[in-house]
């Protein structure tokens, strides 16, 4: 039986600005999915979204949350 890793398995998070946000933004897209970038580690305020234009920091109450599909 082959193993199968269980990296393989897990679904990397993603990020996008929620309808209405209040926050200024000029490199992200409100209808675009963002890959989070976790190396800046868990912080209560803020999340960090992998962007184009490189890591973006936003304000958590600003993104809606979700694994990738």
């Amino acid at each position: 039986m082959e193993g199968r890793d269980r990296r393989d398995s897990r679904v990397a998070p993603q990020g996008r600005l929620r309808q209405g946000w209040l926050g200024f933004y000029p490199t992200i897209l409100p209808e675009v999915w963002y890959p989070l970038h976790t190396a800046q580690g868990n912080h209560p305020i803020y999340v960090w979204l992998e962007t184009s234009h490189g890591i973006t920091r936003v304000q958590r109450t600003d993104v809606e949350l979700r694994d990738a599909p």
